[in-house]
């Protein structure tokens, strides 16, 4: 078992967005009002950010989490499981947020 630290919060490694759900609102800011209106009505607001976290959950290497806010890992190089400069910010831009929102569309 390793030890564990913070790597940073969400904001740490986005521009304007305090959590993943304010991102995948800003997403969505350009969107119909009525269609937004669906989506929180229907629960698929809420699949999206599920879906959002664990995309971002599962293209992190292993040891690493994002909890809440929070980026958790190794707080050792020893404890790694990667090889390269871990770079959170471009895996968050990595996940493709369209298809996220496309696969929970409410009109589909």
């Amino acid at each position: 078992m390793h030890t564990n630290t913070v790597y940073g919060t969400w904001a740490t490694y986005t521009r304007d967005a305090l959590t993943p759900e304010a991102t995948l609102e800003d997403a969505l800011i350009n969107a119909e009002s009525e269609w937004r209106e669906r989506i929180e009505e229907t629960g698929a607001f809420e699949k999206m950010a599920e879906d959002y976290r664990d995309a971002i959950n599962n293209a992190l290497p292993d040891g690493v989490t994002l909890s809440g806010e929070q980026f958790y890992g190794p707080a050792y190089i020893k404890d790694y499981t990667w090889q390269e400069e871990l770079d959170i910010a471009e895996i968050i831009n990595s996940i493709d947020v369209q298809k996220i929102i496309d696969t929970h569309d409410p009109d589909r």
